[in-house]
């Protein structure tokens, strides 16, 4: 795991210590899929052979059932944290991961379909096993930043007893201030969006989550100054790393060029900074600079190749901007209603 030793956590560190500490949001999420007979809602969500949309909606429709089925919770419910909520961010959460999560149109269409089987049972006062209880909630995944958004409630729903004494956390300090460590990045992300708390980036549970801050419970760990010091020394050792990477020549360069002169060295390196600066082509072919480059490097014109998009590699390049992320800012999917 990323996370031995004295490096930062990644998700699996978390899910792992989520599951061996028996956090809140985890034990529920985890319950949610005891065993019970997915046969038991073929009514509502199809049988094996003909599942409703899809054997994954099958399943996850069956698990929501089953829960609401037991269960009284509802959306009026004045408790500290809404298990509802909690609810559906497990089964989008479930769905994500049974198609995947590159497959955003298939996932909206699938929680659209389970949308419908759900919402029609807590409407009709007919079935009381279902009525009046948590309702679907796809207002949460219309954001594109769902998952933290759902790491950040996570983090609420479980810091309340850890926050309470946290210095009785002494075998396993680091470990709690590793989790903790690792959801402060996500809190800090949203307290600048939420310096306007009704900026639209701002989740709007967030004013709850402010009585937790990860800057102000971390030093209430008996492991705090250890911890830190452990920080320093391993970003002290990182940052030598990285300059003896980027100064400490290859020994088979530094022999190759020992005989060389000085200034030959500096010519060299300054024809290197005017050849990279060429891919255009115009410098190369239409100044009498080109041919002093050709004759100084070993060059002719022969194996040049089509300088604009020949046989020479070196020229053959695209150019292309790709930023998978968005610095922050929202997506809004669009949403239809299931008719």
């Amino acid at each position: 795991m990323s996370g031995t030793g004295n490096s930062d956590w990644d998700e699996l560190d978390v899910l792992r210590f989520s599951r061996e500490k028996e956090l809140i949001s985890r034990k529920f999420y985890d319950k949610l899929e005891n065993d019970f007979k997915l046969t038991d809602y073929d009514e509502h969500c199809g049988t094996f052979d003909k599942p409703v949309h899809h054997k994954h909606v099958r399943h996850v429709c069956a698990t929501v059932l089953n829960y609401l089925k037991y269960n009284n919770d509802s959306d009026n419910d004045k408790n500290v944290y809404s298990i509802c909520k909690l609810l559906n961010y497990w089964a989008y959460s479930k769905l994500n991961d049974l198609y995947g999560s590159m497959n955003e149109t298939e996932i909206e269409k699938a929680f659209s379909a389970l949308e419908k089987i759900w919402m029609n049972l807590v409407h009709d006062r007919s079935r009381k096993e279902y009525f009046n209880k948590c309702k679907p909630d796809i207002i949460l995944f219309s954001y594109t930043d769902w998952k933290q958004r759902k790491e950040l409630y996570d983090y609420y729903v479980d810091i309340l007893p850890i926050s309470i004494y946290p210095k009785i956390y002494t075998n396993d300090c680091d470990e709690y201030y590793k989790y903790i460590k690792y959801k402060k990045k996500i809190y800090d992300k949203y307290d600048v969006f939420c310096k306007d708390l009704d900026d639209i980036k701002c989740p709007n549970f967030f004013e709850k989550c402010k009585n937790y801050n990860p800057k102000d419970i971390l030093p209430q760990f008996n492991c705090y100054q250890d911890m830190k010091k452990k920080e320093e020394e391993l970003a002290a050792v990182q940052e030598v790393q990285k300059g003896s990477l980027e100064f400490t020549p290859s020994s088979g360069a530094e022999n190759s060029d020992s005989s060389v002169p000085i200034a030959k060295k500096a010519g060299n390196a300054l024809l290197g900074v005017v050849v990279t600066s060429m891919t255009s082509g115009a410098l190369y072919k239409f100044t009498p600079l080109g041919g002093m480059i050709r004759s100084g490097l070993g060059w002719n014109n022969n194996n040049m190749g089509n300088i604009n998009g020949g046989n020479n590699g070196f020229y053959n390049y695209a150019s292309e901007a790709f930023n998978p992320y968005s610095g922050g800012e929202e997506h809004y999917i669009g949403y239809h209603p299931a008719q």
